[in-house]
């Protein structure tokens, strides 16, 4: 047998198969997983409150990375990979057992969310570390259309499967007990295909310094990141650039679902199929209109037209919840709309968080941002839901473009930080 030194490298295989397996615990989290409360009859306000509970719990992986360090990279890898899928097949087994389970199924979505939290560390990490400047380059497209691919398979192809194993018969929890064994069987596809690509991977060494050690570098970059001056003007973007698109989207499956207070009332099949059209293609060419842009006026002077371009969807939304005729070309066209503005807005926020942790202390000063970045995506779930029953969603949707305000104010602020960009 050949070494594996000696074998080929297949970096294309194991960034596609595991940036696809990053963002299948996201995507049951985010997308599926507000489809299957509703489904189960649990109100708004739960259900996004339950949504950013268990999102919110992801953040904590900055802290778990001095831990994670120890360990040799692929090995922890592929073995965190192993206890995702793991944790699928429990949630199908506690899910088919009834309304005893519930405390299983919890405890379940809470060791997923720890367990996403070191793979995600773990694999940026090893993405960093394995490849060059050039390799990383090249191979990002191959990383942004396995990410999409994940979060349209586990988010709205579940629920599609959801709807569709209904029409054969079963009860909600049954058939969403289903799609946990076909998302546990989507895990260990992609860990195999993961594994044979690393197989080929020249060997890394695990962080040989202490855990105690670990952590004075952990504190020594934030400290870096916090002596920053540009680091109040970041932090203003990450809370409020994207405010009124994180409060639209916390609720958008809800409104998709429900039939009262101006919902567009979707059954799972017809909702997921319009959101699986619009997906992959909206947010791939939401990111080449954003890089453009930034490749044509420089990070400064494309926040501002980014920012805007992200909340025009949410006056779409309200006039969805206002009008009664829910024509599907025209949902689709606003889901599509919706998709394209998020995928540029977004763009050049990331590359404002790159930007500011570029240096010495790169990794922590990331994933400190990034962690910044889940609180503010996360938390207005712990609200949202609630303000959008008493609000109704045409309203709500008004209330979350007011927000555009102090996100485009932010805009303005960080321009004057990034002049040279």
């Amino acid at each position: 047998m050949k070494e594996a030194a000696t074998i080929p490298r297949r970096a294309w295989l194991w960034v596609f198969a595991a940036y696809l397996f990053q963002a299948i615990p996201a995507a049951v989290r985010d997308e599926a997983l507000p489809v299957a409360l509703k489904d189960l009859g649990y109100p708004d306000a739960r259900n996004t409150q339950a949504v950013a509970i268990f999102g919110l719990i992801v953040g904590f992986k900055i802290l778990l990375s001095p831990l994670v360090a120890g360990f040799d990279p692929r090995r922890f890898i592929l073995a965190s990979q192993l206890g995702i899928a793991a944790v699928f097949g429990l949630m199908a087994m506690f899910l088919g057992a009834g309304e005893a389970s519930l405390s299983g199924i919890i405890g379940c979505l809470i060791m997923l969310s720890l367990l996403a939290a070191a793979h995600d560390f773990a694999l940026d990490g090893y993405f960093v570390a394995a490849l060059d400047d050039r390799s990383r380059a090249t191979h990002a497209g191959v990383l942004n259309v396995a990410t999409k691919v994940g979060a349209v398979l586990a988010g709205p192809g579940l629920i599609w499967l959801v709807g569709r194993i209904m029409d054969e018969g079963p009860q909600t929890v049954d058939a969403w007990s289903w799609a946990m064994v076909a998302a546990a069987l989507l895990a260990l596809l992609t860990l195999g295909a993961n594994a044979w690509g690393l197989a080929a991977e020249p060997r890394t060494a695990s962080d040989q310094s202490t855990v105690k050690e670990r952590f004075a570098v952990m504190q020594a970059g934030l400290r870096s990141l916090g002596s920053d001056p540009r680091l109040y003007a970041v932090l203003g973007l990450i809370l409020f650039y994207r405010a009124s698109e994180v409060h639209m989207a916390r609720i958008i499956p809800l409104f998709s679902k429900s039939a009262e207070h101006g919902g567009l009332g979707l059954d799972n099949e017809t909702y997921a199929f319009l959101r699986m059209l619009s997906a992959v293609g909206g947010l791939a060419l939401g990111g080449v209109i954003g890089s453009l842009v930034v490749a044509r006026l420089g990070l400064a002077r494309s926040l501002l037209p980014l920012g805007v371009m992200m909340h025009l969807p949410l006056a779409a939304f309200a006039w969805l919840a206002y009008d009664g005729t829910h024509d599907l070309r025209v949902i689709g066209a606003v889901f599509i709309v919706e998709y394209v503005a998020y995928g540029a807005g977004l763009c050049a926020l990331i590359l404002a968080m790159m930007k500011l942790a570029a240096g010495p202390g790169a990794a922590v000063r990331y994933a400190a941002l990034s962690t910044f970045a889940l609180l503010a995506n996360y938390l207005p779930g712990l609200w949202a839901g609630a303000l959008a029953e008493h609000l109704g969603y045409a309203h709500y949707f008004l209330f979350a473009l007011s927000l555009a305000i102090p996100g485009i104010i932010s805009a303005v602020v960080a321009k004057r930080h990034f002049t040279e960009a």
